[in-house]
């Protein structure tokens, strides 16, 4: 579903931090409370009496057509939408409440419960993980949807924490129970049943039922929210969401999906009880709201320390804290998130035992700055993971809305006057390798014949001359008749590594006749300044997430501008400005896939179309993580978990106090341990000749 941005690896960047001003010293009032029940109610009669409209108008419209001249390709593509509209409006209600007994007979309930444990038996439960706030911003709030939910520490306390009612295995990728203890699958896919587990319990003790589900979607369909994305998204993507009582709950997607159940994995709750107070003032009542959770872990209101760290405290008697797939996971007592502005700073900390883990992402720092007394005597261990999940986006983002980077050969000509292999070569010392898709990591569903454009300045300037800009002024840079120059704004985020990799770009892009003019700015400036979509071209990466790729919201018109208008839209992920009509059948018909082939086929056209027209600047890829850590962070034997793109996404390490006292009273006496440098490559693609 929605893309998040990514702050690992090698681009750090955050949504824009929110300040708050209050005059003088009065004390903030607290909103008076607030009841949504019979607006709730009203909106779900309204919902499904326009949609009704809506669904008859559509028919007398594909009749109306049927019945006039059409082509044979036209009329068969009438028929079939026909034939949809025809079996929706035998079930047109959108949100439907009935009871037990409406569940059809015969269905096929599944359970997943034939996948191996995740985790190590040998695990242990307590202690304290101590961490840092990744992108170097405290979070702008603790929502997780709305205005600056889509931040950088979202993915520890929401993404990769919070239970839907499946989950995927973090190794097979096979569907496993979470919220629900059930499922059966029908109609190829599209209508999916949950039976919810009996014993699921929100973190505050009370039950979890289908209603809260309900909740969900009517806060993603609600105009109360600031992003566009989830309107469109539950009201395109699906028929309806129905309850059979409490225990039961059932959802309708538009289409039939390859692997429905597994596409619907992350729709996670929201306590009915909890959101009663959803209104207008959302995002301002419920900024910094901790929320009831059915995960592990809960954020209390005690663990906030703003401007200075956010701390996740386990559920004391977690209701799942038994079952297979959940028992050796989740381990210690208290997940510290300290906030770090430099990286430099994080490292020392790291070094001093003051910060668990690290990500040396620089490669001075795991080659040079960790042969250190820690390391050699085993106190500190490092590690290297080849992981098997979605590649990050990592990459030149280009606004076509900018009247030059309009130009396709403009654009073409930019990606061989990038010198990502340079990066690679020195800077990255070869950990890396070029990026060659925007969706990426998808197995099946990503075009392997793809190669990325390399560096070439002859290349780049034949292109650019195919542009008219022939002719370099004093300093270099290819200027066309009128006097412009190839020159563009680079927006990055402000930190030391990356400020190296962005002057190598920038250093030999001259080459080609192209000036970058960087602009190195706070993460959360950099980022919300993109959103905006304000910039000509900036440097960030997006991760998507399993089982499938999805293009629509990153290319689609609809996502480009604001419609009827030339408008960029603004908090939109198609930060490309990129709009074609032609290439949003192709984008529709990916999102609306119905067999794995047609998935495949569309999604494979689309990086096709991507490469061709040069939408962006592909940057590196690593197929793997490596972390530092201190010897009382544990691991299973094989370490960590195939689908993660960091160590703490799965949630298996746990934190060992006895070796913990052991390396503490060894550190003062001397004694050392063997040293470690572990590679597990176990999930390491194998390249063939």
């Amino acid at each position: 579903m929605k893309r998040t941005p990514v702050f690992t690896a090698v681009a750090a960047f955050a949504a824009a931090l929110v300040l708050v001003v209050l005059p003088g010293c009065k004390k903030a009032e607290l909103p008076p409370p607030y009841d949504n029940t019979a607006e709730r109610e009203a909106f779900y009669k309204r919902f499904n009496a326009e949609l009704l409209t809506k669904l008859q108008d559509q028919r007398k419209e594909l009749e109306a057509a049927l019945a006039g001249q059409l082509n044979d390709e036209e009329r068969k593509e009438k028929t079939a939408a026909l034939a949809d509209l025809t079996r929706h409006l035998e079930r047109p209600n959108y949100f439907e409440k009935l009871e037990e007994k409406d569940l059809p007979g015969g269905l096929e309930w599944k359970d997943g419960m034939d996948q191996p444990e995740m985790g190590s038996p040998q695990a242990k439960k307590g202690g304290t993980f101590h961490s840092y706030i990744q992108g170097f911003d405290y979070p702008p709030t603790l929502r997780p949807a709305g205005a600056e939910a889509n931040n950088s520490f979202r993915n520890y306390h929401w993404d990769d924490m919070e239970l839907g009612l499946t989950g995927l295995h973090l190794n097979t990728g096979a569907i496993i129970p979470a919220g629900a203890d059930r499922w059966a699958v029908t109609d190829g896919g599209q209508t999916i049943y949950y039976h919810i587990d009996p014993e699921a319990r929100w973190s505050d003790g009370k039950d979890v039922t289908s209603y809260d589900w309900v909740m969900s979607v009517y806060i993603y369909l609600s105009k109360y929210l600031t992003e566009n994305f989830y309107r469109d998204w539950y009201s395109e993507q699906y028929w309806g969401i129905a309850t059979y009582g409490p225990d039961y709950l059932c959802l309708r997607l538009s289409t039939p999906k390859p692997m429905g159940a597994a596409y619907l994995a992350s729709f996670f709750p929201a306590q009915e009880d909890f959101y009663r107070e959803f209104g207008p003032d959302f995002e301002s009542r419920y900024n910094w709201r901790p929320r009831p959770t059915i995960s592990a872990y809960e954020i209390r209101p005690e663990d906030i320390r703003k401007g200075r760290s956010i701390s996740m405290s386990r559920v004391k008697d977690w209701w799942a804290k038994d079952r297979k797939y959940y028992k050796y996971r989740f381990n210690p007592d208290l997940l510290e998130y300290t906030l770090v502005r430099d990286e430099n700073k994080v490292f020392e900390m790291f070094k001093r035992g003051e910060i668990d883990l690290f990500y040396p992402l620089d490669p001075i720092k795991w080659y040079e700055q960790t042969e250190i007394d820690p390391v050699f005597k085993g106190y500190i261990e490092k590690v290297t993971f080849y992981n098997g999940y979605p590649s990050i986006s990592y990459g030149l983002y280009l606004n076509e809305h900018n009247p030059l980077l309009a130009v396709e050969d403009i654009r073409i000509g930019l990606q061989y006057a990038t010198n990502w292999q340079k990066v690679i070569d020195f800077d990255l010392r070869g950990d890396a390798q070029r990026l060659n898709l925007l969706q990426g990591g998808y197995g099946q569903y990503s075009n392997p014949n793809i190669k990325t454009r390399p560096f070439s300045v002859e290349k780049a300037r034949e292109a650019f001359a195919k542009a008219g800009f022939t002719t370099a002024g004093a300093d270099g840079i290819l200027q066309d008749a009128q006097g412009r120059r190839l020159s563009f704004s680079l927006n990055y985020t402000k930190i030391p590594r990356l400020e190296a990799y962005m002057l190598r770009l920038k250093e030999e892009a001259v080459k080609a006749g192209v000036e970058y003019k960087l602009e190195g700015m706070e993460n959360s400036a950099s980022f919300s300044k993109t959103q905006r979509k304000e910039h000509e071209i900036a440097f960030l990466g997006f991760q998507g997430s399993l089982p499938i790729p999805d293009y629509y919201q990153s290319m689609h018109s609809k996502e480009a501008y604001e419609p009827g208008t030339r408008k960029p839209k603004a908090m939109s992920n198609n930060l490309f400005s990129f709009a074609d009509p032609a290439v949003d059948v192709i984008l529709e018909a990916n999102r609306q896939a119905r067999t794995e082939d047609e998935l495949r086929e569309t999604s494979w056209k689309l990086e096709q179309i991507i490469h061709d027209r040069a939408i962006w600047v592909p940057g590196i890829d690593r197929p793997f993580y490596r972390l530092g850590n201190w010897r009382w962070v544990r691991w299973p034997d094989d370490f960590n978990v195939r689908f993660a793109n960091d160590p703490e996404m799965g949630k298996v390490m746990w934190i060992d106090n006895d070796i913990k006292k052991e390396t503490q009273d060894a550190m003062h006496t001397g004694r050392a341990f063997p040293e470690k440098n572990v590679v597990y490559d176990q999930y390491r693609e194998k390249k063939t000749e």
